[in-house]
Order: C-alpha cells, then structure tokens, then sequence
C-alpha cells in the first residue's frame, strides 16, 4: 500500500470515529430523559446471563444475587457506620428519655457485638441483611474500572420509580440514597452541626418505631421484679439490633462518593441463603426478583466489542422476552486503555 492510499484510508477512520462520536453524543442527547429516571447496575456478561436464567414470557424477572452487608467492597463499611451510630446514640436516648435501664448506652459495646456476631449466625435473624447496589452514575470511568468487567462489561439502567413500585407491591424496603459521611468537614462547623443533626433525627426515628413496635407485641408482667428485667434486657438487645440491622446501611465513607450509590436492602427473613466463593471467600447471599420492564437502557462497556455485544444482548432479551423494543441501547465512547 503506497503512502496516499495510507493517508486515505487514515483518514476514513478518523471520519468514520468522528461519526460514531457525533452519532453517540446526539444519542445521548436523545435518551438523557431515560438517564435522569434510572438507577445503574454495573456487572458483565456473564453475570447477566445468570440474571437472565430464569427469565421468560410467563416468569418476566431478572434474578439478582443480594450479598450480605457484612461482604460489601468497602471492608469498613459496617464498621464506619455503627462509629456514626455511637457518636449519635448516647444524646438520642437523652432526647426521648429513654429509662437508664433500658438504654443501649448503659452496656458494653464489645459485648453487645459480641450478641449481634452470634445472631448473624442464626438463619432469620433480623441482623442478617443482604444488599443490592445501584448507582446513579451513569456511563462512569471509575465505575466501569471498578464494576464493569475493567471496561468491558455492561452496564444495566433500571427506571427507579418502575423498581419502587414493584418493591411496594411486595411489601419490599424501597430503595434509597446512600449518605457520605457525616459531620466530616471539620473546617466547616455549621455545615457539621446540620448533618449531625439530620444523621441524628434519622438514628431517633428508626430508634422511636422500634420501640413502639416491640411495645405493641410484646406482654410481661409488670409486678415481676424478674419479668421486668428480662423484658429490659430484651428491649435493649431489639433496639440494637434494629439499629444495627438498619442504620449502617445508610452510610458509606465520604472515599466512595463518586459511586452515587442507591441501594435494596432485603431481609433474610424466610429466604434460602446461597452461598459463592468470592476471591476464596465464601459470600452468603439471597435471590431477589426485579420486574424485567424496568429496564429501560443498556451500555456496553468502552472496551468492549460493541457491535457483536449489541446483537448477542439483543438476541438474549429477544428470547427472553421478546419485546425489547423498549429497551434503548448505547455505547460508552470513554477513552479506556486496559492495562
């Protein structure tokens, strides 16, 4: 090939990139209201043909795998959040004039850790809490590194209000907005004091029901010096384990807001807990149903090979529900070098 057919066909290429840049930003232009109304799930192939597996026209649900809290990617999650928990719970008992012998503050945090490690132990214990993460991050260099298969996953959009709806209809926790960090900017103290007391305000709610709850079902003999202690006692360990099963699920460290993260927390209450190895650790976690008409939009990663990804998804959805004329497809144009 001589130097002036290189220089042309060079110059095609860069045509033909330049098109496919003006095509996908106009694209994205196009479907930025479908973008504004959807949570994102970051995974790979693979994993989407498992979520798939059971999917049909008389079953139209992708199967998610919900992990236990305490295997999320941030080691310390659970920890930071129950740190928060404390600094908050000592002035929260004050403010509801909880009686000292029923407050979770008068015990040994050790000891009452100690009761929650071997309650996680339990099946259908209300400590045992598994998750899903959503992010409203959408086509995300750091999410596709860190979730999407090094670039070369997928990357699925869920309507939001479509997921609620359904989770409402179980009678599901719907799901919420991760909070990063609390109280963190110290150079800020105004900006502190109103995040402590929102943070505060959160802790005293979840505090109030749970009492309120326990009252309601439960029946002890006031004249019984012994009945009186023990319901106490169990007052206290149920308030914690509400707190813990709850709170520190609702904060990450301020290090993993570019996440966005949304969540589904689910209860282990009544499901089978599977089990996976995850790096030669074994992963406990529970299968949860999601309406496949929620979603809405697919990306394909920036390394990926687009256009034999986009018919092998398309042929996949076409089989398992045979109409995904409302399901948009896109592809990430991030520049991505993989290492």
């Amino acid at each position: 090939m001589i130097d002036k057919d290189k220089k042309l066909l060079a110059r095609l290429k860069a045509l033909e990139k330049e098109e496919r840049y003006r095509k996908n930003k106009q694209d994205l232009i196009e479907i930025q209201s479908i973008v504004n109304s959807c949570v994102f799930h970051y995974t790979n192939a693979g994993t989407l043909i498992g979520m798939l597996h059971k999917t049909s026209k008389e079953n139209p649900f992708m199967t998610f795998w919900a992990s236990h809290v305490a295997y999320m990617n941030d080691p310390k999650e659970k920890e930071y959040g129950i740190e928060k928990l404390w600094e908050v719970l000592r002035d929260v008992e004050k403010d509801l004039s909880i009686p000292t012998r029923q407050r979770i503050t008068e015990l040994d945090q050790e000891e009452l850790d100690k009761f929650i490690y071997l309650q996680n132990v339990k099946e259908d214990s209300l400590t045992n809490i598994y998750s899903i993460s959503f992010s409203k991050s959408f086509d995300s260099l750091p999410m596709w590194n860190m979730y999407g298969h090094n670039g070369n996953g997928i990357c699925l959009g869920f309507d939001l209000e479509c997921l609620n709806e359904y989770l409402y209809s179980q009678k599901m926790e719907r799901i919420y907005r991760i909070i990063y960090g609390v109280g963190e900017d110290v150079n800020e103290p105004l900006k502190v004091k109103e995040e402590m007391e929102s943070w505060k305000k959160n802790v005293k709610d979840i505090y109030v029901k749970s009492m309120n709850f326990f009252k309601q079902n439960t029946d002890y003999d006031a004249d019984s010096v012994e009945q009186t202690e023990i319901y106490d006692i169990n007052i206290v360990l149920n308030n914690y384990m509400v707190l813990l099963a709850t709170i520190p699920g609702y904060i990450k460290n301020p290090a993993y807001k570019y996440e966005e993260e949304y969540r589904l927390c689910c209860r282990e209450l009544g499901q089978e807990v599977h089990f996976r190895d995850c790096n030669g650790l074994l992963l406990p976690y529970i299968e949860v149903k999601l309406p496949l008409n929620a979603l809405k939009i697919v990306v394909t990663g920036p390394t990926v090979d687009n256009d034999r990804q986009m018919m092998s998804i398309n042929k996949l959805l076409e089989k398992k529900c045979n109409n995904n004329h409302n399901i948009t497809f896109y592809s990430s144009e991030i520049p991505y070098i993989t290492r």
